[in-house]
């Protein structure tokens, strides 16, 4: 039997959190969309038939000249033709990619990397909610009490993060590896932040 990842539902509020099981995917999802002009969603995704996984944060974020920018972090794998489990970053004004390649991980340390994101990704959500002035608590609306059980797995993370920096393996959409200047213009993105912290300023 394959060895799906389900990692959200333990850790999302049960009111908000939606299960769409698809022929080919199966997604559980928690979404914010409350107040106009603001999308937030933390998306789980199962792609059963090519064997993948997806652990997306969705947020919006200003709107700058015009344009809406959307930033996308994600967690997954590919488990046909890619052996590394990575963390990919879409900055969409940008046009820009940032890719987090983590050393080859077996299943209990890829989960505790997934929860990891998942703890971070909660400091990300209640800073929206801070920049959007979203009245309502956005911690309790997309979590249960259980998220704050994994401060262990976000150090976890952000230890493999800074392994994959000293192999070169933080890279842009071409491959290149990105120099400490460039990892540290990251640290000032608000929705980046918490992934670079280990860097010393």
């Amino acid at each position: 039997m394959k060895d799906y990842v389900y990692i959200l539902q333990d850790y999302a509020n049960e009111q908000n959190i939606e299960h769409n099981a698809m022929a080919k995917e199966d997604e559980y999802k928690v979404e914010y969309s409350k107040k106009q002009g603001v999308l937030i969603s933390l998306v789980e995704t199962n792609r059963l038939a090519e064997d993948e996984y997806f652990l997306n944060l969705k947020s919006v974020k200003f709107v700058v000249e015009g344009m809406t920018e959307v930033k996308e972090s994600a967690i997954h794998h590919h488990k046909k033709g890619e052996t590394f489990k990575h963390l990919q970053f879409k900055l969409q004004a940008k046009k820009e990619t940032i890719r987090i390649d983590l050393e080859p991980l077996d299943m209990d340390d890829y989960r505790r990397c997934i929860k990891g994101f998942l703890h971070i990704a909660k400091d990300i959500i209640i800073g929206e909610q801070e920049t959007c002035k979203i009245k309502e608590d956005l911690k309790e609306y997309f979590f249960s009490d259980k998220i704050d059980s994994l401060l262990e797995e976000r150090k976890f993370l952000l230890e493999k993060i800074s392994e994959a920096d000293k192999l070169g393996l933080i890279t842009d959409k071409s491959g290149k590896s990105l120099d400490k200047e460039r990892l540290l213009e990251l640290r000032k993105e608000t929705h980046l932040a918490p992934f670079f912290n280990y860097i010393d300023k």
